[in-house]
């Protein structure tokens, strides 16, 4: 059995419920990112009442409401209609919950978030995306998202008068591969391809596995067409460093640099 058919396929969303040993579980996170006092109060109402009470916190900040049963997985949909929530759909796309409103971040991830999510629809990969791949954009500030892994990874940081975004790839801060530092238009473009390789290896496939099986020189050929577009279109930046060719071209980037992050 390959570890793309080994590994777990889907999310506990509220249309796809997933069995635990306590029952179904399903998670929750609203479209806009925010969970406002009355929805919160609603939602342990309704935990209470169509489950067995018990509502956790993931590390991404999504609600899990435990103990569901075939029967009242339906009330609990009614009781989420009714409180309003749109919970979110498609790709999972993370940003800092103070973004927007953190006085000391580089940039507002949300906006850069509203692109890609567009970008990715407009391309028609959601439906060829599987559930657990994710984006994680981080517009610095007080609330880091270092710990969080993602398939990819975009980080703010300052350039000359603007910001440009740092990619990378499988992982958290700390162990996620490095691909480039690029504009806001060429950073979207970019992460639509990079999702569209994903799209390629089936539902199952995450990045990791396009590493894996993409040779190395090939991935650093991508970033550095991105990274050449960045520079033609911004001749007044200070250029950034280029992609570094690889030294073994023929072997896979995951050996290159070593484990690849979950």
């Amino acid at each position: 059995m390959s570890a793309l058919s080994r590994r777990r396929g889907a999310c506990p969303a509220l249309s796809a419920p997933m069995e635990t040993g306590d029952g179904l579980l399903v998670r929750l996170v609203p479209a806009d990112g925010v969970f406002a006092p009355r929805t919160l109060i609603g939602l342990a109402r309704a935990a209470q009442a169509f489950g067995n009470g018990i509502v956790e916190v993931t590390a991404r900040g999504s609600l899990q409401i435990r103990g569901l049963t075939s029967d009242s997985v339906g009330p609990l949909n009614e009781a989420v209609t009714a409180l309003a929530l749109v919970p979110r759909e498609g790709l999972a796309i993370d940003a800092s919950t103070l973004a927007g409103i953190d006085a000391t971040e580089i940039a507002d991830a949300r906006l850069l978030a509203g692109e890609i999510g567009a970008a990715v629809a407009a391309a028609g990969l959601l439906p060829r995306l599987g559930p657990k791949v994710s984006v994680v954009i981080d517009g610095g500030g007080a609330c880091p998202l270092d710990a969080s892994k993602a398939d990819v990874r975009l980080l703010a940081v300052r350039a000359g008068d603007g910001v440009a975004w740092r990619i990378a790839l499988a992982g958290d801060a700390a162990r996620a591969h490095p691909f480039a530092t690029l504009g806001r238009r060429e950073a979207v473009a970019a992460v639509v391809d990079l999702l569209a390789r994903i799209a390629a290896l089936g539902r199952a496939a995450r990045m990791e596995d396009v590493l894996r099986r993409a040779a190395s020189d090939e991935i650093v050929h991508v970033a550095a067409a991105a990274h050449g577009a960045f520079l033609a279109s911004n001749a007044n930046t200070r250029p950034f460093p280029a992609p570094s060719p690889p030294q073994e071209p023929q072997r896979p980037l995951s050996r290159l640099r070593g484990r690849v992050g979950e």
